[in-house]
C-alpha cells in the first residue's frame, strides 16, 4: 500500500461512505482512503448481474456458494428458493437478470437526494420508477387452509380507491392533506415521537390508517409505527408536496443495470481522479485511540495486519457494530451499552422472482404500477404487525426500458416489512413467504407455468440498525474522542428518511461537520436537506 498517513480515512464503501469520500477528495482536496472489507464497494447497497452460470457484483465473478457468502455481508441471508439455488445457478437461471442482495431505501427515482449529489460528480445513474399504484385484495384463507380468489384494483388518477368505503376514501385524502401541510420545522418536534402515538392522537379512520400504515412501512422500511419515529416518515409526506409526486403518479425507485450497487460504482471515479484510493479486501481490525483522539487504524492486508495513520476517521459501520472496531475502554460505559445492546435492525423480506413474460396485465394492473397486498398475516398469528406485501415489475417502469431483465422475460420483486426479531426466526419467515406464494397461485392464472425461479433473501437489518423511539440518533462527531465521525443511514441528528436516502445526507452533512462547509445547502433543494435542529455537534 505505501501510505502511512493520510488526511482521511473512511470505513466502509457504502453509500454514506463513498459520499463522504468523494466530497472530501474532490471538493475539499483531501487525500482519503476508503477500507473495505469484501472483495466489491457497496456495503449493503448490494446487487447482482447474471452472467451465464455465475452472477457478478463489482467486476467479482461468484457460483453458488460465493453469492450465499456475500449475502451476509449485506445483512441477508439465503431464504427459501424454487428451484435449488445449486440448479437456479447450473441452469443459468440468473442469466442476464439484476437483482439485489435484500432491499434498499430508494424514492422518486432521478428526483432524490442519490441524483443531486451524483450530478454534482458529473455521475449519472438511471433511476426508474413506478407509473401507478395497484391494490390486490387479499380474502383470506379457507377453512381447509387454502387461498380465497383475490381481487385486483387499478387506482384511476383523481378517482376514489376503489377498495374504499366513500367515507375512508375522503378521510385518507383529509390526513394526506393535513400532512401535506406539515413544514421541516414542524418535524424537528417529531424526531423522537412514535409514529404510532402522532396517529392515535388524530383519531384516523380505520381505513385512513392502514392506507397511511402501508406508505409508512413503503418510506421507512418499518412495518411497526410503534418503532418508526413520526419524522423520518413525515418528512417524507412533506416533501411529496413540494416535488409533486406520490405512489400513483411515481415515487419508488429501482436502478438499472448493475442494480442499486451502480450508486456507490458511480462514485469511485472522483475520488479517485482527485488521489483518494479505495483498498478493497481490507478489513479494518481497530480504530487507533490515544489519549481521547483518533490516530488511525490497524488493517489486514492478505493477512497481515498494518497500520495506516490519519488525522480523522470516518467510521460507517452500524452502531451495534461499531465495537468489533472501537476499543470499547475509550467510551463511556453507558454509551458502549446503549450503542450495541439498545439498536435494532429493521427486517425486509425480499424475493426475486423471474418470469418468462409479463403477468401482472393478466389481471387488470398496468406493468408499470407499485402493487400493494395489505394483510397476508395478523397480530392474532403472533407477528407484531399486519404484514403487507408489494410486488413490482421493475424492468416494466421507465415506459418498459428499464434494463434489468431479458429480452422478453421480466423481473419482479416481492417485499415485505417484519422486525429484525421475526426475520431471524426461520418459522415466521417460512410462513410469510408460504403465504406470498400461495397469493401469487391465487391471483395469477398460470403462475406455475410462467415462473422460471422464486429466490429469498431476508434481512434482519435491511436499513442499517435503529435506535430506540424516543432517544435522538448519534451525533456525526463522536463526543468522546477526537477526530472519530459517524456516517450511514442511522447517524446524525438533523437527518432523516431511510437508506439510500438517508445513507446520502449523512455522507453530506458528516463532511460539513467536519470542515466548516455547507454542501448540503449547495447540493440539495429545501426538501432533501436535513431537518432545521442547532446541533451540538
Amino acid at each position: 500500500m505505501g501510505t502511512e498517513k493520510v488526511d482521511v480515512i473512511v470505513i466502509g464503501s457504502g453509500v454514506a461512505g463513498m459520499t463522504a469520500a468523494g466530497m472530501l477528495a474532490q471538493d475539499c482536496k483531501k487525500k482519503v482512503v476508503v477500507l473495505e472489507r469484501a472483495q466489491y464497494i457497496g456495503g449493503r447497497c448490494l446487487s447482482y448481474v447474471g452472467e451465464g452460470k455465475t452472477v457478478v457484483a463489482d467486476g467479482v465473478e461468484m457460483d453458488a456458494k460465493a453469492f450465499e457468502k456475500s449475502l451476509g455481508l449485506a445483512h441477508c441471508y439465503l431464504g427459501k428458493c424454487t428451484p435449488d439455488i445449486e440448479t437456479i445457478f447450473e441452469e443459468g437461471l440468473l442469466d442476464g437478470r439484476t437483482f439485489e442482495a435484500g432491499g434498499h431505501g430508494l424514492f422518486w427515482g432521478n428526483n432524490n437526494r442519490a441524483d443531486f449529489m451524483l450530478k454534482h460528480f458529473g455521475q449519472h445513474v438511471e433511476m426508474p420508477l413506478n407509473r401507478g399504484l395497484g391494490f390486490i385484495e387479499w380474502q383470506g384463507l379457507n377453512e381447509d387452509g387454502s387461498v380465497k380468489p383475490t381481487i385486483s384494483h387499478q387506482v384511476e388518477k383523481g378517482k376514489p380507491y376503489s377498495w374504499m368505503s366513500e367515507e375512508g376514501f375522503a378521510k385518507t385524502m383529509h390526513q394526506l392533506g393535513d400532512m401535506s401541510r406539515l413544514t421541516f420545522k414542524d418535524l424537528t418536534k417529531l424526531t423522537t415521537v412514535p409514529l404510532q402515538s402522532w396517529l392515535e392522537e388524530r383519531g384516523m379512520h380505520p381505513e385512513a390508517y392502514n392506507y397511511i400504515k402501508v406508505l409508512a412501512a413503503c418510506q421507512t422500511g418499518q412495518a411497526e409505527p410503534r418503532m418508526t419515529a413520526a419524522a423520518d416518515f413525515l418528512g417524507y409526506m412533506a416533501m411529496a408536496r413540494d416535488i409533486r409526486m406520490n405512489l400513483t403518479t411515481g415515487s419508488v425507485a429501482t436502478v438499472d443495470k448493475p442494480g442499486t450497487i451502480a450508486i456507490p460504482l458511480a462514485l469511485e471515479k472522483p475520488i479517485t481522479e482527485n488521489g483518494g484510493e479505495i483498498w478493497r479486501n481490507t478489513p479494518v481490525t481497530e480504530v487507533i485511540i490515544e489519549n481521547g483522539v483518533a490516530k488511525g487504524v490497524k488493517y489486514k492486508k492478505d493477512g497481515v495486519e498494518q497500520t495506516l495513520l490519519a488525522d480523522n476517521v470516518i467510521c460507517t459501520i452500524p452502531p451495534k457494530y461499531l465495537f468489533q472496531v472501537l476499543p470499547e475502554n475509550a467510551f463511556p460505559a453507558e454509551w458502549v451499552n446503549f450503542m450495541r445492546d439498545e439498536h435494532w435492525g429493521i427486517g425486509l423480506l425480499t424475493g426475486w422472482v423471474g418470469t418468462k413474460r409479463s403477468i401482472v396485465e393478466d389481471i387488470g394492473i398496468d406493468k408499470t404500477s407499485f402493487i400493494w397486498m395489505p394483510g397476508i398475516t395478523t397480530p392474532e398469528e403472533g407477528f407484531i404487525g399486519v404484514v403487507d406485501m408489494v410486488m413490482c415489475e421493475f424492468d416494466s417502469w421507465k415506459d418498459g426500458e428499464a434494463d434489468r431483465a431479458p429480452e422478453g422475460k421480466t423481473e419482479y420483486l416481492f417485499s415485505t416489512a417484519l422486525t429484525d426479531k421475526e426475520m431471524r426466526d426461520p418459522e415466521r419467515v417460512n410462513l410469510v413467504i408460504e403465504r406470498c406464494e400461495a397469493w401469487a397461485r391465487a391471483t395469477f392464472p398460470n403462475w406455475d407455468e410462467d415462473v422460471e425461479f422464486i429466490l429469498w433473501t431476508p434481512s434482519p437489518e435491511a436499513l442499517g440498525t435503529y435506535r430506540p423511539i424516543g432517544t435522538e440518533r448519534p451525533t456525526h462527531k463522536n463526543p468522546y474522542v477526537e477526530g472519530l465521525w459517524l456516517a450511514g443511514d442511522q447517524y446524525g441528528e438533523k437527518c432523516w428518511g431511510c437508506g439510500v436516502d438517508f445513507a446520502v445526507l449523512s455522507g453530506i452533512v458528516c463532511v460539513d461537520k467536519m470542515m466548516g462547509t455547507n454542501f448540503e445547502e449547495e447540493l440539495f433543494p429545501p426538501h432533501h436537506r436535513g431537518l432545521p435542529i442547532e446541533s451540538a455537534e
